[in-house]
C-alpha cells in the first residue's frame, strides 16, 4: 500500500482531466480505506540541499494531505557516501512544529560536516490506539548534500629549475580574488602550484573538479587536472615534456584555477595572472595548432562600418551671379503685373448667366491652383507627386475650359449674327 501510495503521489499531475481524476480517486481510496490509511514522509525521494546553518524539516501526511496522528519522527542513521556501512549520525529525535505541522531537526548542534549523506528517518506513534489504522512503512531514506564554505589556504605558485629541482621563487596566492601574477619560463623549467581545501570541522576535502587550465593568445587552450596527495593539492607542469602539447607554440598564456563541487558553497573560476613561455622552434613536422571553430552567433554581430566617400561636387558659379540671373528671370513676371495694374482688368465679357459664370471662376481657380503647383514643385514636392496631381488638375481643367470656352463662342456667334 505505501509502494502504490508513493507512486501515485510521485507521478505528477497527468496531462489530461481524466488522468487527473483518476488519480485523485486512487489516493482517495487510499486515504479511506479499511485496512490502514498510509502516512507518506515528504521528500520522499528527492535530494535535499542544507547549509551547516539550515534546519532539517519532513512532513509527515496522509495520501490526501490531511493530518496525520500523533506519532516522532526520528532520524535513525546518517552515512556518509564515501563510507555507507559506518553511520555517522544515530538516534536523532526531530523536533515538531505545531503551528506548520512539520517535524524539523537542527543541524548546527550535530556538527555534520559538508559531502553527501544518506538520511534514514523512522516513525513511531504515541497513542498505541492508531497502530492498527495507520500504515507508516518502517525506515524511508532520503539523499542530502550539507554543503559549507571551504576554507583555501597554503596556496603557493613558483618556477623550478629542471636541474636543480628547487623553486627560484615561491609565491604566496590569495585564492579568494583574482591576481596578476606574471610568470617567466623556458622549456627547461617546470611550474609548480600547491594549495590546501579544509572542510569547517578541519577535515581534508576533495572536490570534484580541480583543473588548471593555460591560454595562449590565440585562444587554444589547455587544461590539466590537478590530484590530491598528502592533504592537499599539487601539480608541477615539466613543459620540456609538453612541447608537442603545446604546439612548440611561445607567448603569453593566462593561467585560471577552476574547483568546484556540489557541497562546495565557494565554488570558483579564479584568473592567476600569466606567464610568459619560451618554447623552442618546431620540427619540420611538427603538429600545428587546432584551428578554432567558428562561433555561429557571430553572423549576427555588428558588421564593418562601411565607409563611402561622394565624388566632389562640381564647381558652382558666384552666390552673386546666381541672383542676378534670378532677377533677370523675374522681370518678366513684375512687368506683366504692372501692365495688369495699368490696363485694368476687363470683366464686360463674363458670363452674367448662373451656370456659364461657375464654370469661368471653376475655370480661374483651376488655373491659379497650377501655378501654385508649380511653386509647390519648386519649393517641396518630387516630380511623381507633382505628376500625379496635375494628371487629375488637367483633366479637371480641360472639363471647365471647355464649358467656358463654348460659352463664349455661342455668345460670340449670336453678336455676329445680329
Amino acid at each position: 500500500m505505501l509502494g502504490l501510495a508513493k507512486f501515485f503521489l510521485s507521478i505528477g499531475i497527468p496531462g489530461s482531466t481524466k488522468d487527473l481524476f483518476n488519480q485523485i480517486e486512487s489516493l482517495s481510496c487510499f486515504e479511506n480505506n479499511r485496512i490502514s490509511i498510509p502516512l507518506i514522509l515528504s521528500p520522499p525521494s528527492t535530494v535535499l540541499s542544507l547549509t551547516t546553518r539550515d534546519q532539517l524539516k519532513v512532513e509527515v501526511t496522509t495520501v490526501l494531505g490531511s493530518a496525520a496522528p500523533p506519532l516522532t519522527v526520528s532520524l535513525v542513521q546518517a552515512f556518509r557516501s564515501d563510507s555507507k556501512d559506518t553511520p555517522v549520525l544515530e538516534n536523532q529525535e526531530l523536533q515538531f512544529d505545531s503551528e506548520n505541522t512539520i517535524h524539523y531537526l537542527d543541524i548546527i548542534p550535530l556538527k555534520l560536516d559538508v559531502g553527501k549523506y544518506k538520511l534514514m528517518f523512522e516513525i513511531s506513534f504515541h497513542d498505541p490506539e492508531n497502530l492498527n489504522t495507520y500504515a507508516t512503512g518502517g525506515r524511508t531514506s532520503v539523499m542530502a548534500f550539507i554543503t559549507g564554505s571551504i576554507k583555501i589556504d597554503k596556496a603557493e605558485i613558483g618556477i623550478f629549475d629542471s636541474d636543480s629541482g628547487n623553486p627560484e621563487a615561491l609565491k604566496r596566492l590569495d585564492l579568494s580574488r583574482d591576481s596578476t601574477l606574471s610568470l617567466a619560463a623556458n622549456h627547461l623549467q617546470k611550474l609548480h602550484l600547491s594549495f590546501q581545501l579544509t572542510t569547517p570541522l578541519g577535515h581534508h576535502f576533495k572536490p570534484h573538479q580541480v583543473f588548471l587550465k593555460l591560454r595562449h593568445e590565440t585562444n587554444v587552450e589547455h587544461i590539466f587536472v590537478m590530484e590530491s596527495s598528502a592533504r592537499q593539492f599539487k601539480i608541477v607542469l615539466d613543459f620540456l615534456s609538453l612541447v608537442e602539447k603545446f604546439y612548440y607554440v611561445s607567448g603569453k598564456y593566462e593561467i585560471e584555477l577552476t574547483v568546484g563541487d556540489a557541497a562546495m558553497e565557494n565554488s570558483f573560476l579564479r584568473a592567476l595572472g600569466h606567464i610568459d613561455l619560451d618554447l623552442p622552434e618546431p620540427p619540420e613536422k611538427a603538429a600545428r595548432p587546432p584551428t578554432l571553430p567558428v562561433d555561429p552567433y557571430l553572423k549576427f554581430g555588428p558588421k564593418q562600418e562601411i565607409a563611402h566617400i561622394f565624388r566632389e561636387p562640381d564647381r558652382r558659379p558666384p552666390k552673386e551671379l546666381s541672383l542676378a540671373f534670378l532677377a533677370l528671370t523675374l522681370l518678366p513676371f513684375v512687368g506683366f503685373l504692372i501692365g495688369l495694374m495699368r490696363l485694368g482688368v476687363n470683366l464686360k465679357s463674363f458670363p452674367s448667366s448662373v451656370v456659364p459664370a461657375a464654370f469661368s471662376i471653376l475655370f480661374h481657380a483651376g488655373i491659379a491652383a497650377a501655378l501654385l503647383l508649380y511653386v509647390l514643385f519648386w519649393l517641396k514636392l518630387d516630380l511623381f507627386t507633382t505628376l500625379k496631381v496635375l494628371g487629375f488638375l488637367g483633366g479637371f481643367l480641360v472639363f471647365v475650359g471647355h464649358r467656358t470656352l463654348s460659352h463664349h463662342a455661342s455668345a460670340t456667334a449670336k453678336l455676329k449674327s445680329s
